[in-house]
């Protein structure tokens, strides 16, 4: 359904429905423009709710960032926006909507029809700030407008108005200060339902609490809620016929994630997003420490992409413990398993038994070596308590490297010894070493290794770009993702150059994509846990700051 459309239908009701009167029946003082004042006519088996903010001053936030390209980019998409949704009419959003569109909530209830189980409903709620402003709007496009078919339907002591036109028909109601709006008449009536008392998703205790507690942001734009995660995923799985309903074990396992709420915000460093998980403890079966962050002085200022986090063989026994219910889990465990035995390695104790500390996984530009046409190479770094079990694995891949016409070799490089693999006639493709005591290293790639040892660089932890994207995260968490995109952009770029060398793509979807990438300084997330029972992802997309010239 177009914009302009959803306003007709939803505005037909007023204006058909006694004006001034039937606006002053249903009340029009003390707007209160909230997640948990929509909840109220929301019914309670709802199991997903998008709140989307109209609040001018919160997306003028975004006015700060971006580059001249980027902000001509939006202007014009606005100008072009407003022209399509309002052609051949005198609307203008500042003048005939702000006034009176409050914010908009979708909620998504499941099926009640057995014939279209693999459809979900959808229940659009708006706040109206205004009522005689939206009357006074009503009557323009009474005036502008066909309204198409309409045809009145008492419901419960409310009017459900039914309009029809050549797409399509559709239900609206007013419900005090909302507007409610739908495709089908059941949500509405549902919707009726809970605004004369009914259960609804305001009136259902921690579900009420989800709504009524703040996310945390700042201007917050959008926000979404899920009540009943298990509830959640089973409707978007009936949804899709090509998906295979969920097994047992698996849903056994979804019991333990309850709801889920997320949002996002424009603050002083750009776009945050945020995601509150709440959790049965006992599900968790990795316990939460707080991730030292000693390992990311290990790489050099000029990585580009970092992940980390710590305890991989905590995790992989949670896994397998998990498989003992799960036999499709089982089977997968059982095949990889077989395969490492096939090799003479142990996929418990060999491979991930000795991964109990740190670990990363860096992204590093180069233009050397056997990696330079792809313009990066790649490092892995672990730290381990038991280094004896970690370099007899290593022994043994060096002797299945061997039997595959690798040449392992060991080199000196700034005074500590490295094995290196060998392609003859291609070069180094791989390297390992150790750089303290219990600290490995596997490098992808020559220049690699000595990225790693020379240390001709400051290392990334003191790095401005990592700094300003991480500082403004939770410290106290399980590990960071972080990429810069000035240094990605510049490997992807090269990469295109070498590789397309032709006239560079001038359409106009490609040149958005450029402005929109070149606007991202950097990107950083991690996840941490405010207690057992709260889990908490925060993600930060820091955009280049407004500027004039470039």
């Amino acid at each position: 359904m177009s914009f302009k459309k959803f306003l007709i239908i939803g505005t037909t009701l007023v204006a058909v429905g006694g004006g001034a009167a039937y606006l002053y029946a249903q009340g029009f003082w003390g707007v209160v423009d909230t997640p948990a004042a929509s909840a109220k006519v929301i019914p309670d088996e709802a199991v997903m709710v998008g709140f989307i903010s109209t609040d001018p001053q919160a997306w003028m936030q975004l006015q700060k960032f971006g580059t001249p390209e980027l902000q001509t980019l939006v202007n014009q998409s606005l100008d072009d926006l407003q022209a399509e949704t309002f052609k051949d009419s005198q609307i203008s959003y500042e003048k005939d909507l702000e006034p009176w569109l409050g914010n908009v909530t979708v909620a998504v209830l499941p099926s009640t029809s057995p014939e279209a189980v693999d459809d979900s409903q959808i229940l659009t709620v708006v706040t109206i700030k205004n009522k005689f402003n939206l009357l006074k709007f009503a009557s323009q496009l009474k005036r502008e407008e066909k309204l198409g078919k309409t045809q009145e339907i008492d419901y419960n002591g409310l009017t459900i108005l039914e309009t029809t036109d050549a797409e399509k028909t559709f239900y609206s109601a007013v419900l005090r200060q909302h507007l409610v709006i739908s495709e089908d008449v059941k949500p509405v009536q549902l919707a009726i339902d809970s605004f004369k008392g009914e259960p609804s998703l305001a009136s259902q205790g921690d579900v009420a609490k989800l709504f009524s507690q703040d996310i945390d942001i700042l201007n917050p734009i959008v926000k979404f809620y899920i009540p009943d995660y298990t509830a959640f995923v089973q409707e978007m799985v009936a949804n899709n016929p090509e998906v295979a309903p969920l097994p047992p074990a698996t849903l056994e396992q979804l019991q333990g994630f309850k709801s889920v709420k997320m949002g996002m915000g424009i603050d002083d460093v750009g776009i945050r997003l945020k995601t509150i998980a709440n959790v049965e403890p006992s599900a968790i079966q990795v316990e939460f420490k707080p991730n030292p962050g000693q390992i990311i002085s290990q790489f050099p200022a000029s990585t580009m992409m970092l992940l980390t986090g710590n305890g991989i063989s905590q995790g992989w026994d949670a896994i397998a413990e998990s498989a003992q219910t799960d036999p499709q889990l089982q089977q997968g465990l059982n095949s990889l398993r077989s395969a490492a035995n096939s090799i003479n390695l142990d996929v418990d104790n060999g491979i991930f038994g000795w991964m109990d500390g740190e670990f990363a996984l860096g992204v590093i530009p180069s233009t050397e070596g056997i990696l330079a046409p792809v313009g990066f190479g790649g490092v892995i770094v672990f730290q381990t308590s038991d280094r004896a079990t970690a370099q007899a694995t290593l022994t043994q891949l060096d002797t299945l490297a061997q039997q595959n016409t690798i040449q392992v070799l060991p080199r000196t490089v700034q005074g500590q010894s490295v094995t290196e693999w060998t392609i003859p006639g291609q070069g180094t493709w791989l390297g390992y070493g150790w750089l303290d005591q219990n600290t490995l290293f596997i490098a992808i790639g020559e220049p690699m290794v000595e990225k790693m040892l020379a240390k001709t660089e400051p290392s990334l932890d003191q790095s401005e770009s990592f700094t300003a994207v991480t500082e403004n995260l939770p410290q106290s968490n399980n590990g960071y993702f972080y990429l810069d995109m000035d240094k990605t952009m510049t490997v992807v770029n090269g990469f295109l150059e070498n590789t397309i060398p032709e006239t560079p793509d001038s359409s106009s979807d490609t040149q958005t994509a450029l402005a929109i990438l070149n606007s991202v300084q950097g990107i950083g997330g991690t996840a941490t846990q405010a207690n057992p029972s709260t889990h908490i992802f925060e993600m930060i997309v820091r955009l280049e700051p407004k500027t004039i010239n470039r």
